[in-house]
């Protein structure tokens, strides 16, 4: 888990705790992807990783609902395995010189982000399930849904504008433009 501000001892505690950490994730989401998409050169994918960032206030909304439903402040605590996505992405974008590839490892680096909290939601939605804390779950099912909808969107146009860039490059047109 991340820092912990004060030692877990019940189930209440580790949700907090986990609820804690997504807030922290969204917050760095915000941060993060708009440097990130200030390196793509695609204006497409640049809108598309704005459009992330503005899903990521909602989904922080949701959060704090969810905080508040359990009598809770919203708060942050640091999440050393979110940190150490963006920090592989910053680390990889700056050793790379074409266009190209740089595009290819951001999006690989949003997709690595999506799929660390995705699996975080799933987990902390499970346990609000358990608990029989129905509303709260509910809540963060629209947090993941979306994120779901939002990443498969992201890779069918990455797919697309990676192979438009490949097209233009060799100048020979791929079996997925072909058809």
């Amino acid at each position: 888990m991340g820092l912990l501000t004060k030692d877990i001892k019940s189930l209440d505690d580790l949700l907090l705790q986990a609820l804690a950490e997504l807030r922290y994730t969204e917050r760095r989401i915000q941060r993060a992807l708009p440097i990130l998409a200030g390196k793509l050169s695609d204006v497409r994918l640049q809108d598309e990783m704005q459009t992330w960032v503005e899903a990521s206030e909602a989904y922080m909304e949701r959060v704090d609902d969810v905080f508040r439903l359990h009598g809770a402040t919203p708060c942050l605590v640091e999440s050393p395995a979110i940190d150490g996505i963006f920090i592989s992405a910053d680390e990889l974008n700056d050793e790379i010189d074409s266009y190209h590839v740089l595009d290819t490892a951001i999006i690989g680096a949003v997709e690595a982000v999506a799929a660390y909290s995705l699996t975080r939601y799933q987990t902390v939605i499970g346990w609000l399930r358990q608990g029989g804390r129905v509303e709260s779950a509910r809540l963060l099912h629209e947090n993941l849904s979306s994120r779901r909808r939002a990443t498969a969107a992201l890779q069918v146009l990455a797919e697309r504008c990676l192979a438009e860039q490949r097209v233009r490059r060799s100048g020979r047109l791929p079996a997925v433009l072909a058809g």
